[in-house]
């Protein structure tokens, strides 16, 4: 018989409780019974339906409404030979745990007790498939390990010479139902593949799902780099919160028991509209943290970024054949930077996409790894385990690498080595967080690294954001503009003569928000005999823009005035992502 966590086995008689299928006299009866006669398998539970107290079928239904797992009933004709055998038998009878369905890349479990859903990352990394788990009654789940299918399954895939013991029988005199209906209408499940689509198709980057006093719960779409609260989901957020959490929990592998401490996980979901073989799946970063009111989630999609090539991002020529020059030389450093949010993994990804060939060694360090790229040897970092950027570019060094790309260079050890990496043959992509090109090599030197180094290793420095583009469909002249406010941001009297400001008054196509997608704005300083001649006498960051400048470099406040002209940018834009 499957087995339970003892305080599961309480915590769903409470429930039942809760939901009026148990009075709390029958429950002390039966807890009676149970702290008296020892231990078994499910607990007060067992006692419950022995005492015909409450039925399989509502313990099945509370575990499904509150852990958010859809309901299954097993038959002869449900369990597939294929999918059992996905699994080590002796791991489906420890976890007593079920594989009944192979569909494509998705691996379909059954399961009676929920805090086994934990198991659902190591699943994933064993099989390589992704993981949907379901709830079955314990008879029924019982019963299904005698099929005949289960057995031969079971057999194929163990080891020739060990011994085979035999199935346990049930030890429950329990009615098992032959029917193969499938309840699949559990509301909180279904709620979250809408929610997960609908972020998806709108062009969501990150989903922000948090709780309130007085069960106040909300949902925000990040929709080009602003928070936009989503009402259409409100009312059975705030009557389903915990599910719903517990759901996401699940699908991302974390401790559904562990309410106190922040976790992180990643999901997966299918692509609604996939346009080829790699991209059927849609990766999602998964973080829960226990906030005051309850447990408060923010997901990132990450689903955008591989199908930018460089060509796409919004460089203009000049800028594209210099990036273009740097990650095609043989050695150097290309370093991309901005906050948070400003599109540096997908700027460094369009550069890997250019420049990836079956003659061209690429690693990658990345933490996490946020989109697959074929071909490429891509590395998740892991300080837990000591598997940090810094052991990891050790380690690449020795894996007779071209091009490197470490995803982000945080302290003086990663620098040193990226640095070292950089001068001696080897091509090597990062980022920093800094606000501008030429903070970025003042940054570097700061961080310890000699003044000569970084003048001989480095190549090029991309600093960018992104800005929301004026609505097209409602753009009008902005009449709140005023000269002043022109002449302040670096517009010259001329100028003002030549353009006028626009902005978007709103529209259904923008949803009212006079914004609809977005513009990378980018300067990319390119190293000359001057910037390095600067660099090497130490000059303090206004003398390196000075001389940039001079050599032709663009800031992005002087592209992001041109975008203003244009039309592109609306001043309010320009002042919310470049005025400091």
């Amino acid at each position: 018989m499957p087995s339970i966590n003892p305080e599961i086995s309480i915590k769903i008689s409470n429930l039942l409780m809760t939901s009026g299928k148990l009075s709390e006299a029958n429950f002390n009866e039966a807890k009676k019974k149970y702290d008296g006669n020892g231990k078994s398998p499910l607990g007060v539970l067992e006692y419950l339906i022995n005492d015909n107290l409450v039925s399989e079928d509502d313990i099945v239904a509370a575990v499904s409404r509150n852990y958010a797992l859809r309901k299954i009933i097993l038959t002869e004709q449900t369990v597939k030979k294929d999918a059992v055998k996905k699994l080590p038998k002796d791991f489906i009878m420890e976890n007593e745990m079920l594989p009944f369905e192979l569909n494509g890349r998705i691996l379909k479990i059954a399961l009676f007790d929920p805090t086994k859903s934990t198991l659902a990352g190591k699943i994933k990394s064993m099989t390589g498939c992704n993981v949907e788990l379901y709830v079955a009654k314990p008879s029924n789940l019982d019963q299904a390990l005698n099929f005949k299918t289960v057995i031969e399954a079971t057999k194929e895939s163990a080891n020739a010479s060990a011994a085979q013991p035999k199935v346990s029988k049930p030890n429950l005199n329990l009615k098992v139902p032959n029917t193969k209906t499938v309840d699949s209408g559990n509301a909180v499940v279904d709620f979250v593949d809408k929610l997960l689509n609908e972020s998806f198709l709108s062009g969501t980057s990150d989903i922000h799902i948090e709780v309130f006093r007085r069960g106040e719960a909300r949902i925000r779409f990040r929709k080009d780099g602003v928070l936009q609260e989503q009402l259409q989901f409100k009312q059975f957020l705030m009557e389903n919160y915990n599910a719903i959490i517990t759901r996401l929990k699940i699908m991302s592998g974390c401790d559904i028991s562990e309410k106190r401490l922040p976790q992180d996980g990643k999901l997966q979901f299918k692509n609604p509209t996939p346009k080829n073989e790699d991209d059927v799946d849609i990766d999602v970063r998964f973080s829960v943290i226990p906030a005051k009111e309850g447990e408060r989630v923010v997901m990132r999609l990450l689903a955008a970024g591989p199908d930018l090539g460089l060509e796409q991002i919004g460089l203009d020529k000049e800028d594209y054949d210099n990036l273009v020059a740097a990650i095609t030389a043989p050695q150097g450093m290309v370093l991309v930077t901005g906050p948070t949010g400003s599109g540096k993994s997908t700027t460094l990804y369009g550069c890997i996409k250019k420049i990836n060939s079956p003659g061209t060694n690429i690693m990658t360090a990345e933490d996490p790894v946020e989109f697959y790229l074929k071909g490429v040897g891509q590395i998740q970092a892991n300080n837990e385990i000591g598997l940090t950027f810094e052991a990891i570019l050790k380690s690449f060094l020795r894996q007779d690498p071209e091009v490197i790309l470490v995803g982000e260079i945080r302290d003086k050890s990663t620098v040193d080595i990226a640095i070292k990496a950089a001068l001696t043959g080897h091509l090597l992509l990062s980022t920093l967080h800094t606000n501008d090109a030429v903070s970025t090599v003042v940054r570097l030197v700061n961080m310890g690294v000699p003044s000569f180094m970084v003048a001989s290793a480095l190549s090029l420095i991309v600093a960018q954001r992104l800005a929301r583009k004026n609505c097209s469909a409602c753009l009008v002249d902005d009449e709140k503009v005023t000269k002043e406010s022109l002449l302040q941001f670096g517009f010259t009297e001329e100028e003002l003569n030549t353009f006028t400001p626009k902005m978007g008054e709103g529209c259904p196509e923008c949803n009212n928000t006079g914004y609809k997608g977005r513009q990378g704005i980018y300067e990319v300083l390119k190293k000359t005999p001057n910037l390095e001649a600067a660099i090497l006498r130490d000059a303090r960051g206004d003398e390196m823009l000075e001389v940039a400048v001079k050599d032709g470099f663009k800031t992005m406040q002087v592209i992001g005035r041109n975008f203003i002209k244009k039309g592109i940018l609306s001043v309010e834009e320009y002042s919310r992502i470049l005025v400091v």
